[in-house]
C-alpha cells in the first residue's frame, strides 16, 4: 500500500469519525428538553437566572420581547410557538392586562384610562390561549401574576388578586399546574425584602434570582428531572397521590375528602378530615425532602419509621407548626418546627419562614443516625435508641409505648391535622442498590 493510499484511508477514517461525532452531538442536542417561557418583563428579568441553572441540561427560550397582555398572546402565540417541539411551556399574562391605558394604548394614570383587558375578558382570553397551548403537546405550567405594590401610577395595588383568581379557575378546568409566584412573593414587606422595587412592579437582580429559583423547581418538576436524578423518586410531583394510601387501609383506598390536589399542590383542607396518608412502600435508610406551607396558626407534621402495628404512636414526627403564632406561645422547644416531636428540640436560630411562605425540609436516616434539616440547615441530629432519645421519650406521652425511638423500617406519613397545609415536591432517595 502506497503512502498516498495510507493518507487517503486516514482522511476517510477521520472524516467518518468527525461525521459520527457531529451526529452524536446533534442527537444529544435533539434529546435535550426544550422549554419555552412566555411572559412580560418580570419573566425577562428571571429568565437569565433560569438559563444559568438549567442550560447544561435543557434549552431555555423566552418568546421574543415583552409578551405583555393576553391580547398580545392571541395575536402572536402562533409565531412564538413556531413549528419546533416544546417539552415544557411556562407562561404568564396579567400585569399588562390589568394596567390602565389611554386611547392610543399607552400606559396612563388610573383616573384617565381604562384597563387594557378587563378581568372577565382576561379569563376568556386565557381559556382560548391555554387550549391552543395544550395542542402543542408540551407540559404546561401557569405562573401566577406577582403582586402590584402601591404607587405604580398605572395599576391599582392588589388588582392582581382578581386576575389570579380568574386564571386559577381556567387552570383548574384545564388541568394545568400552577407555579404560584404570587404566594411566593407574599406580603408587601416580604416583597421589598426579597428585592421588589418600591412603587414599581419590577425586581432587583436579587429579586429576579429568587423568582428564578421557583421557576427552575417548577420546570424540573414538570420534566421529572428531580425524580430519577441521582436516585431520587417523586412521592408527590403535582399530578396525583399514586403510591399513597390512608393509614390502616388497604392499597387502592382513596384519600378522604380532606385531601385534594389543586394546581399541582397537595392541600390538606382546613376542618375536613381526610385521614393520615402513608406511602405504600416502606423505607429503612433514606433521604426525604419536601416543601410545605401552613396557614396562620397552623399545625401539621411528617412522620417516618411509621408502623401500623402501633396505632397510638405510629412513627416519629418532624413537627411543622406556626412557631410565631400567639396560639403556640407556650409550646416547649421540643414541640416546635423541625423537632422530633416532644422528644428532642431543634437547634436555636433555625431558619424558619413564617406562615404563608414555603419552607423546605429534609430528613436523613442512615444506619442508627437521623438528621432533621430546615431550609438548607441541619437543625437536629440524633441516634436511634440512644440515652438521649430514651430520656426524651420517657418524659413524653410516648413513654408507654415500648421501643418508641428505636430504628425500624417503615412508611412515610403525612398527618391529618385540622389546619390548612400545602405540600409540594415530595421526593425520596434510598442508598444505591436498594
Amino acid at each position: 500500500m502506497t503512502g498516498m493510499q495510507n493518507k487517503t484511508i486516514r482522511l476517510a477514517v477521520c472524516a467518518a469519525m468527525a461525521g459520527w461525532a457531529l451526529c452524536a452531538l446533534c442527537a444529544q442536542a435533539e434529546a435535550r428538553p426544550r422549554v419555552l417561557i412566555i411572559g412580560d418583563s418580570i419573566s425577562i428579568g428571571y429568565t437569565p437566572f433560569v438559563k444559568a441553572a438549567l442550560s447544561n441540561r435543557m434549552e431555555i427560550v423566552h418568546a421574543p420581547g415583552n409578551n405583555q397582555a393576553t391580547a398580545t398572546g392571541l395575536a402572536h402565540l402562533e409565531a412564538w410557538l413556531g413549528t419546533g417541539r416544546w417539552d415544557v411551556i411556562h407562561f404568564n399574562w396579567g400585569l399588562h392586562d390589568l394596567k390602565y391605558i389611554d386611547g392610543q394604548g399607552k400606559g396612563t394614570s388610573v383616573s384617565k384610562g381604562r384597563q387594557w383587558v378587563p378581568v372577565e375578558q382576561y379569563e376568556t382570553n386565557l381559556g382560548t390561549l391555554v387550549r391552543r397551548l395544550k395542542k402543542s403537546g408540551a407540559r404546561l405550567i401557569w405562573c401566577s401574576t406577582t403582586p402590584v405594590p402601591e404607587g405604580t401610577g398605572i395599576r391599582i395595588a392588589g388588582s392582581e388578586v382578581a386576575y389570579n383568581a380568574a386564571a386559577l379557575r381556567v387552570m383548574r378546568a384545564e388541568g394545568v399546574p400552577v407555579n404560584d409566584l404570587h404566594a411566593f412573593v407574599g406580603s408587601p414587606g416580604r416583597r421589598l425584602a426579597m428585592g421588589g422595587r418600591p412603587r414599581d412592579v419590577h425586581y432587583t437582580p436579587a429579586g429576579s434570582e429568587a423568582l428564578a429559583g421557583e421557576v427552575v423547581r417548577a420546570i424540573e418538576a414538570a420534566l421529572g428531572c428531580r425524580a430519577g436524578q441521582d436516585g431520587w423518586v417523586a412521592l408527590f410531583g403535582g399530578a396525583g397521590l399514586a403510591g399513597w394510601r390512608p393509614y390502616g387501609k388497604p392499597a387502592g383506598t382513596p384519600p378522604g375528602e380532606g385531601w385534594s390536589v389543586e394546581g399541582g399542590l397537595l392541600r390538606k383542607k382546613p376542618g375536613i378530615r381526610g385521614g393520615d396518608l402513608i406511602t405504600e412502600k416502606q423505607y429503612g435508610d433514606f433521604e426525604l425532602e419536601w416543601e410545605w406551607r401552613l396557614s396562620p396558626g397552623g399545625n401539621n407534621g411528617v412522620k417516618y419509621c411509621v408502623t401500623e402495628a402501633r396505632p397510638g404512636a405510629p412513627g416519629y414526627e418532624y413537627q411543622m407548626i406556626d412557631d410565631l403564632s400567639e396560639k403556640w406561645a407556650k409550646l416547649p422547644e421540643n414541640a416546635r418546627t423541625a423537632s422530633f416531636y416532644v422528644v428532642l428540640p431543634p437547634a436555636a436560630g433555625k431558619p424558619l419562614k413564617p406562615a404563608g411562605e414555603w419552607n423546605a425540609s429534609r430528613i436523613v436516616v442512615r444506619g442508627d443516625r437521623c438528621e432533621h434539616w430546615l431550609n438548607g440547615r441541619k437543625v437536629l441530629e440524633y441516634v436511634f435508641g440512644s440515652a438521649e432519645v430514651k430520656a426524651g421519650v420517657a418524659a413524653s406521652k410516648f413513654a408507654k409505648y415500648p421501643g418508641f425511638g428505636d430504628k425500624l423500617t417503615g412508611h412515610i406519613m403525612l398527618t391529618d391535622h385540622t389546619d390548612e397545609t400545602w405540600f409540594r415536591s415530595i421526593r425520596i432517595r434510598e442508598p444505591a442498590g436498594r
